[in-house]
């Protein structure tokens, strides 16, 4: 049988695989606006629709200074006052001091007069834009100021760009490249997050000048965004399905732009070319004759495509120059959408409005998915209970009795490293970037023989339960006492980082919310590890590592499957688009290139093998040092394949949506949520509860090994440092209430963290797991490796270390300083080196006079080497 063919019945085999549930637009009409205006200046401020000038018509054009606000609260409009002359068709965009206008038109003429107009109506004069007046011009906000995209200048179209923001309290202009293409004016303009995780300014159609000197609709788009070398720069965009002249482009969710109303781009061309005859008749003709845009079209940031989204309800005109806002998710309500007043013909403005929210009729996820979801929960909860019933000693519930067969014991590292983070934030990485990363997962086959050679013998055969012991026996207390506390502030946050990702798939698929569904993760993990100890989390990591293998296999398949042409047509979109870029070999520190990502990849894995409890706690449970060998090796070549499959997926999700963007949710609040409302929206109800299930998989073996690690070290390393009397259960005890008080201080980070913006959670916490633990790498390297270094040195080092990281990571962006300032990926292997370097030179000065018999690799403890 011929590869096509069998692609051919794979794809025919997964088809039924999608169930995709569209997201619907529901109208709502609001109070008529206080007056029929048409391109006021208008924003959201403070929770209301401002509202201010605008023009009328009635014989002729004129122009009004009300300054109204709409309280979508109250469902009532309120006057605020108003401006000093009446004025339409300039810039507005909402900043944090309120909304910044600039330019337009008054009955005196352009005008380049710009005002900050504050939630009470108040007004501050802003510095007049010193290019020249502008009128009808896009304004966004961009990188904490405004930016006024094309328009008239000086009476004139432009393809100039122009900045106003606030540098040290004082309000200053300046300018950006000027856009490609011809100049324009009524282009529409939005900031939007892009591909290669960069926000995008876009810019599209609006009027140029044609060959007979007439305005004419154009179609084309550019969009200003940094590149792969780390420059900003202009690139095309493609065209737009409808003319955008008049329409209202808004930015909604993590990725998408909706585009509503603006003329027909036809009519608009023979319109400028009428004769006044002609154009009187026209304008005699009802608002339904000029066929203006009905159509809502979605503009997709990331994959740069468009799709229809909706259409205007009957009875309801579309309308140009209209007041909009977006209204933010409020708890478990999407964004919602103010469409205010504009004009329904030439010469004709409006007063109504409308609000539009957003309905998903129904769920893919079912009760279908509750079923495999329930099913996998009982035969974890039926696990633990059998190993409660074995559960006797401390040194079962701690080390496992030393007696995990070396294949398990392979398989729990793989699913504790393997987490949520992977399971969710790896696909997100590579749908809105590439491949570049992936070196960073190598660097574990790396360090497998350093951490088998030099630092398995000292953790197998001095017999200890919590890893910090060895800093005790080589250093002193104090520096055991603060490695443990280290790791311990680590496993909190990294219980938060791993219970919110799981959360945010939860939300997507039951719309139950983002903090109901953290609780109900941390909670059931919790009294799961209170109950099983290390034995039960290890032989569940067991069953987990496999479900979540499954799981992803079987997404993977579906996505390549679904994209259009195919695995070939994943390749050649994946391949036209950049996203299986993989080595980028320029000398650089501020970017993700090779050198950076593989520093990264050797400090955390560095840090994972030889300092990190979870790991330590896993090899130390094998039945003697050859097997704990082999299960690091089994987790490296597990890694490395799954790794793979994730990756892939993000790329697969890229691929499916370029060739269905209409299928995409448009109110996606995060990136990360992007492969959780797939499996919402898209996927057949098994296979989704099948996914799901991978999901909490990875979830709580990765929280189960968090805590129980953590209760290990602070039992370990604290309580009986202080109570060495303690018995076996009492032991047992202590532990249970340790990861009870780790989870709940976990769960609370991750509601806090929920609330904070982030793109990408997996840089985040690859930046908080180079400055926080390189430290604690740097104790154990040189503990084994530097036998002159002792206790003083070591600790003046590691503060060295933390300084150096954290004066680097708050470095401002903008400042003098911020040339030298690195890749965060990099803050780990300085702060290393820098440890190293300087405990190194201190011992010249004050050597250590501790003995290290057994405990250096110049003097290695008895027994053959694995």
């Amino acid at each position: 049988m011929s590869l096509r063919r069998i692609l051919t019945l794979a794809a025919t085999c997964v088809a039924p695989l999608l169930c995709a549930v569209p997201l619907r637009m529901e109208w709502k009409t609001l109070p008529a606006a206080p007056a029929a205006v048409a391109r006021p200046f208008a924003g959201l401020v403070d929770g209301r629709l401002m509202f201010a000038g605008g023009s009328t018509y009635e014989a002729t054009k004129a122009y009004v200074a009300t300054v109204s606000a709409y309280d979508p609260k109250r469902g009532e409009w309120k006057t605020l006052g108003t401006l000093p002359e009446g004025v339409a068709e300039g810039g507005a965009v909402v900043l944090p001091e309120g909304l910044v206008c600039v330019g337009g038109v008054t009955a005196k003429g352009p005008t380049a007069e710009a005002f900050l107009l504050k939630a009470d109506g108040s007004r501050e004069t802003l510095p007049a834009c010193p290019y020249g007046t502008l009128s009808m011009t896009a304004a966004v906000a961009w990188e904490g100021g405004a930016a006024f995209v094309g328009g008239l200048l000086n009476g004139e179209p432009t393809n100039r760009v122009f900045t106003l923001r606030r540098k040290s309290g004082v309000w200053q202009w300046g300018e950006l490249p000027p856009f490609p293409g011809p100049a324009r004016s009524q282009a529409v303009a939005a900031v939007q997050n892009g591909d290669q995780k960069s926000p995008v300014l876009a810019v599209f159609g609006g009027s140029v000048t044609a060959g007979d000197g007439k305005p004419m609709a154009a179609y084309d788009g550019y969009g200003y965004a940094k590149g792969f070398d780390g420059a900003w720069a202009w690139k095309p965009l493609g065209k737009t399905p409808v003319s955008t002249i008049g329409a209202t482009f808004l930015p909604v969710g993590d990725q998408h732009v909706l585009l509503f109303g603006g003329y027909d781009g036809t009519m608009w061309d023979r319109a400028q070319r009428m004769l006044p005859a002609d154009w009187k008749r026209m304008l005699a003709e009802p608002p339904e004759a000029f066929e203006w845009n009905r159509r809502v079209y979605a503009w997709h940031a990331v994959t740069g495509k468009w799709s229809e989204y909706g259409e205007f309800p009957e009875g309801t005109l579309p309308r140009c120059g209209a007041a909009a806002a977006v209204l933010p998710a409020v708890g478990k309500e999407p964004p919602r959408i103010l469409l205010v007043a504009g004009e329904v013909k030439p010469a004709r403005r409006t007063t109504a409005g409308s609000e539009i929210s957003f309905v998903r009729h129904g769920w893919a996820f079912s009760w279908v998915s509750w079923v495999v979801i329930g099913v996998y929960f009982l035969a974890m909860v039926g696990m633990a209970m059998i190993f409660v019933m074995r559960q006797k000693t401390a040194d079962s519930y701690f080390r496992g009795g030393k007696s995990i067969p070396w294949f398990v014991a392979g398989m729990s590292i793989f699913a504790t490293m393997l987490s949520s983070i992977t399971f969710i934030s790896i696909p997100t990485m590579t749908y809105i970037g590439d491949w570049r990363y992936f070196p960073m997962v190598l660097c574990i086959l790396a360090m497998a023989p350093i951490a088998i050679y030099f630092y398995l013998p000292f953790f197998c055969r001095l017999n200890i339960t919590s890893a910090y012991e060895y800093l005790e026996k080589r250093f002193n207390l104090a520096i055991r006492l603060f490695g443990s506390g280290v790791f311990n502030v680590f496993m909190v946050c990294r219980v938060a980082v791993v219970t919110l990702l799981p959360a945010l798939a939860l939300d997507a698929v039951t719309g139950i919310g983002v903090e109901d569904c953290i609780l109900i993760c941390g909670v059931a993990t919790i009294l799961y590890c209170c109950v099983g100890g290390l034995d039960a989390v290890i032989w569940s990591d067991f069953v987990q590592g496999v479900v979540l293998l499954g799981g992803a296999i079987t997404v993977l398949v579906v996505l390549i499957m679904n994209t259009e042409g195919g695995f070939g047509g994943f390749v050649g979109i994946a391949q036209e688009h950049d996203k299986l870029r993989l080595l980028d070999f320029r000398f650089l520190l501020k970017e993700p290139v090779f050198w950076v990502v593989v520093i990264q990849g050797l400090v955390s894995n560095l840090s994972s093998y030889t300092s990190d409890q979870c790991v330590v706690q896993r090899y130390i449970a094998c039945t003697n040092e050859r097997k704990a060998a082999n299960s690091i090796w089994f987790n490296g070549v597990l890694s490395v394949i799954a790794s793979i499959i994730f990756y892939a997926i993000g790329t697969a999700l890229y691929t499916h949506y370029f060739s269905h963007p209409g299928q995409m949710d448009v109110t996606m609040p995060k990136s990360d949520s992007v492969f959780p409302l797939f499996m919402a929206i898209e996927l057949h109800p098994l296979i989704a509860g099948l996914v799901i299930a991978a999901i909490f998989a990875a979830t709580i073996s990765t929280l189960s090994a968090n805590l129980t690690s953590a209760s290990t070290a602070i039992t370990t390393d604290f309580v009986l440092r202080f109570r060495p009397g303690m018995t076996g259960p009492q032991q047992v005890r202590c532990g249970r209430l340790c990861v009870i008080v780790i989870g709940i201080l976990g769960v609370g980070a991750a509601l806090t963290l929920a609330q904070l913006p982030t793109r990408s959670l997996f840089d985040e916490f690859q930046k908080f797991i180079a400055m926080l633990t390189a430290g604690l790498t740097a104790l154990f390297f040189m503990g084994i490796f530097m036998p002159r270094v002792g206790g003083v040195p070591a600790v003046i080092g590691l503060l060295a270390n933390y300084v150096v990281c954290y004066g680097l990571d708050l470095i401002p962006a903008g400042s003098a300083l911020a040339v030298w300032k690195p890749h965060p990926f990099v803050y780990g292997g300085i702060g290393l080196v820098v440890c190293v370097l300087v405990a190194w030179g201190l011992s010249l000065l004050f050597p250590n006079t501790r003995p290290t018999e057994g405990l250096t690799h110049f003097s290695r403890p008895e027994g053959d080497t694995p």
